[in-house]
């Protein structure tokens, strides 16, 4: 604890320089607030990326061989009839070409029935022909739209991967490059294709990474109404409970000079905002009008009790400095923590929200008394014409909580939710059941376009598996081709998996049709020179899709598995299956190198996540309780205030799993985060039983007057916390309302183990205070 002369020098130093202090602050924010205009709101794919995973590595290297696994897909579906008729089959045409000239996607990564990069084999007296579907010439009459039929069903490699298997749907599939992605143009790119293409008879969906953004993106406009309606009812709470404008601007100044500085933070750190930590600002600026109405609330207090304004300053900020300084130590240091997670995205969010959390130092503790000395003193309180009352009514509920034997019912309670709620929540998953399911409610047209792709098509997901050969045209070797044809093989046996394609599947294909389609001759030819020739045939003369499983020096191939379902366990069972079989290969003719594709992606980010978060849990807990104990010199203290946050933390990951709330890269800071900065109420509450043991003559009447004093103001600091993020409920983007109502629930466990659980295991274990 900080010496109260300290304190009260500190405070009566704010007063006599109240001018020059108030001045340098200003000059800080101002320079804070014209950094601020250089924030931009965007979302970087790379920032995503663990980058020294393993799997990212491969990601980086083969990415400009193999193509990203950044791809938007644009299905075109009919509604009536199927899609082999002149109609359909010139319009996909002009969506592929549409896509082709669109900014930022990558040349050699077009895929559809109508691009010449997707070939059909077509036999030939003596020879064989291998052409684009039916570029260049679109289908004008039935009987090229039939045409174009045959040489799809003729490929396996077609139909079902660029044709729905009902023949209901055709796709494009478009890659991005990640650091060209702009989505604002993505998004009126698409808006205008579909006033080009959607008529009666056909309809555009689009799925995929980079429309995913694109959707989150377009939620942004939200926040201006979600911001003015949370202001607004902040702004009456404060005015009811003060019965005073001073009271409503004077926090309101604190959360929005937080911000300032914070934001502002950011900028100069070259940070961008991402839409979906976009609830984390509003979640911190809430905490700093927690801090605000705390300090307010005391000095009201102290003000009815001396009399005398500055006296009044003093005495509160006195008490409340001890506080007030261990929990923004504390939630600066537990959001700082998140930043071990080695994830772009999340180490930024980390820095500066924790910048910001240390700013409510000057905020609040600095600014407020100077401000209060400047305006006039409270009034008398008037509980008839305020909601105060109602605040001194449920506070005596929560008082009687405590008294007598209930205190053994609430340790009881206690004991039974610290053993069933961990039960519940370790069954927490990590990872997306699907991209858009964790960020967008079932029904947004993202979701129905990814549906559709997995429902009719052979999968909307890929791990790509890279076969080394060790040197220059080593794939061609027989032997290297009945390996892969092998492990295509096994990948089809994966559970979720659709199809595997490969460099073999081209061979075996083209060796069929030159034979009269004879099915015997579906195999790889012993001699080299026919491989060859083959290969040469429909990766080079054809202009195919060779270039996608085969580099230029053909020493790499790669193996595509699709898959329909997606899921962490899925994504992780389908690698392990892939390496059990390389592991069994051990010395053989290639080596295969892990993982690519999005489920190579998606598995590195899920593991980081997964160990970084629990990580995080027993980093944050260690740091709230060395706080703790730093701050009030009792382990016996830091564990039982440390109590209700652990509990907190077990109920947020229940409800977690009760709503479906997957742990990903988005949600993993929000969490985290509020397993550290519910542990104020409890700091406050204990302080405040500090300074009422000195003044009652047992422990259990100074537990119950802390309650009836600090617990009225912990209680309508709650109401603020939950007002400050409870709006994102109203969010048409799933994630934010499912993160709002996550750290509203967060507050409100906390609260409760603020107010109930610590009151009673202080008069259960009896500690010295």
């Amino acid at each position: 604890m900080f010496p109260q002369r300290w304190i009260q020098a500190y405070l009566r130093f704010l007063l006599r320089h109240r001018l020059g202090v108030a001045l340098a602050v200003a000059i800080l924010t101002a320079g804070f607030g014209v950094a601020l205009g250089g924030l931009r709101l965007h979302t970087d794919f790379l920032e995503f990326y663990p980058p020294r995973h393993p799997y990212i590595a491969f990601y980086q290297r083969f990415r400009g061989m193999f193509g990203t696994a950044n791809v938007m897909s644009v299905i075109l579906e009919v509604k009536r009839g199927d899609v082999f008729n002149p109609a359909t089959l010139q319009k996909l045409d002009r969506i592929t070409r549409f896509l082709v000239f669109s900014k930022g996607v990558v040349p050699y990564q077009i895929f559809s029935i109508a691009h010449p990069a997707v070939n059909g084999v077509v036999p030939r007296p003596g020879a064989i022909q291998v052409r684009p579907i039916y570029y260049p010439r679109v289908p004008q009459t039935q009987a090229e739209a039939d045409a174009a039929r045959f040489a799809v069903y003729s490929n396996p490699a077609v139909r079902g991967v660029y044709v729905a298997r009902d023949d209901s749907a055709l796709v494009v599939h478009a890659a991005f490059w990640e650091e060209s992605l702009d989505f604002r143009y993505l998004n009126e790119r698409i808006a205008e294709l579909r006033r080009l293409e959607e008529d009666d008879n056909h309809q555009i969906h689009v799925t995929g990474f980079p429309w995913l953004y694109t959707c989150v993106l377009q939620y942004a406009d939200q926040l201006v109404p979600i911001f003015a309606l949370t202001v607004g009812v902040l702004s009456l709470l404060l005015y009811a409970y003060f019965s005073t404008w001073t009271g409503v601007l004077v926090p309101l100044f604190s959360g929005v000079l937080s911000s300032v500085w914070g934001l502002g933070m950011a900028a100069l750190l070259g940070f961008t905002l991402d839409p979906l930590v976009l609830v984390i600002p509003l979640f911190l600026t809430a905490r700093a009008l927690s801090h605000s109405v705390q300090s307010m609330d005391r000095y009201h207090e102290e003000y009815e009790r001396l009399g005398e304004r500055d006296a009044a300053i003093v005495e509160s900020y006195a008490h409340l400095f001890p506080p007030a300084i261990a929990s923004i130590v504390t939630d600066g240091l537990t959001l700082l923590v998140v930043a071990v997670a080695p994830i772009p995205v999340i180490q930024k969010v980390a820095l500066f929200a924790s910048f910001w959390i240390v700013s409510i130092f000057v905020s609040v503790v600095t600014l407020h008394p100077i401000i209060l000395s400047h305006v006039g003193p409270p009034p008398r309180r008037r509980p008839w014409r305020s909601t105060e009352r109602f605040y001194e009514i449920l506070t005596a509920a929560v008082v009687a909580s405590t008294r007598g034997r209930r205190r053994w019912l609430v340790v009881a309670l206690t004991a039974v939710a610290a053993v069933v709620l961990p039960l519940y929540g370790w069954r927490l998953q990590v990872g997306d059941m699907t991209p858009g399911a964790a960020l967008l409610f079932p029904d947004h047209p993202y979701n129905v376009g990814y549906q559709i792709l997995n429902d009719r098509f052979l999968g909307a997901s890929q791990l790509i598996v890279v076969a080394d050969s060790g040197r220059i045209d080593g794939v061609k070797d027989e032997a290297v081709l009945h390996e892969l044809e092998e492990f295509a093989a096994h990948m089809e046996t994966t559970p979720g998996a659709a199809a595997s394609l490969s460099l073999v599947e081209i061979v075996k294909q083209v060796s069929r049709t030159l034979h009269d389609g004879d099915p015997k001759w579906s195999t790889v030819p012993v001699d080299l020179n026919t491989r060859n020739e083959l290969l040469f045939a429909f990766t080079y003369v054809g202009q195919g899709r060779g270039e996608l499983f085969m580099d230029d020096t053909a020493r790499y191939t790669s193996v595509v598995t699709l898959f329909h379902a997606h899921s962490n366990a899925i994504i992780a069972a389908a690698i392990e299956w892939a390496r059990e079989f390389a592991a069994g290969r051990n010395g053989g003719p290639v080596e295969y190198l892990f993982a690519g594709g999005i489920f190579g992606i998606l598995a590195a980010v899920n593991e980081v996540v997964e160990s970084s978060y629990w990580f995080n849990l027993v980093l944050i807990f260690a740091i709230v309780g060395l706080c703790l104990w730093l701050t009030y010199g009792s382990l016996v203290a830091a564990l039982i205030l440390l109590v209700p946050v652990v509990l907190a933390q077990f109920a947020a990951e229940a409800f977690m799993v009760w709503f479906h709330i997957d742990l990903n890269v988005n949600s993993l800071p929000i969490a985290a985060a509020g397993a550290g900065v519910g542990v104020d109420y409890g700091i406050y509450h204990f302080s405040r039983m500090l300074d009422a043991v000195r003044e009652e003559s047992s422990l259990d009447d100074a537990v119950d007057h802390a309650t009836a004093t600090t617990g009225k103001a912990i209680l309508f600091t709650a109401t603020t916390m939950i007002a400050g993020t409870a709006f994102w409920w109203l969010s048409d983007l799933k994630f934010q309302a499912e993160m709002g109502l996550l750290l509203t629930l967060l507050m409100v466990f906390n609260c409760v183990g603020g107010l109930v659980v610590v009151p009673a295991l202080v008069k259960t274990i009896r500690p010295r205070l």
